[in-house]
């Protein structure tokens, strides 16, 4: 018997009553241009942007509701204020893509618009009362 070979070794291994110990396989090489996206990073990501434009959503409600803005014009300083809040945001991280930072390129731009404009109209509607009407 050819020991010296390996499938041979490994069945005298096996007769012999040696313990088979697992080859290890080749180690795999990454695809180049892959990417790799970490889930928890990405959330904290989009929870930080919907927590500033909550933020700056508030700040503009209430410089509405004392300026004592009304109709189209008080809806036109939120979606300005969401608009220099994401400048701020691409600013901020140095990037105006955001593929580095979010699953899609789009999200600092719309991520928490809806959140956002519910407390806008909450603050604007009640400062404008508390300034202009009491």
């Amino acid at each position: 018997i050819n020991r010296r070979h390996p499938l041979l070794r490994s069945a005298f291994r096996a007769e012999a009553g040696v313990a088979m110990m697992p080859q290890p396989e080749a180690p795999v090489e990454e695809e180049k241009g892959a990417e790799h996206f970490a889930p928890e990073k990405i959330q904290q990501n989009a929870r930080t942007i919907s927590t500033c434009r909550i933020a700056s959503a508030i700040v503009a409600g209430c410089v509405a509701g004392i300026m004592g803005m009304e109709g189209l014009s008080g809806f036109l300083l939120f979606f300005v204020s969401c608009l220099v809040t994401s400048c701020m945001l691409c600013v901020r991280t140095g990037s105006v893509t955001m593929v580095d930072f979010f699953a899609k390129p789009n999200q600092v731009w719309t991520q928490g618009l809806t959140e956002g404009l519910m407390s806008y109209i909450l603050f604007w509607t009640m400062l404008f009362d508390l300034v202009h009407i009491f």
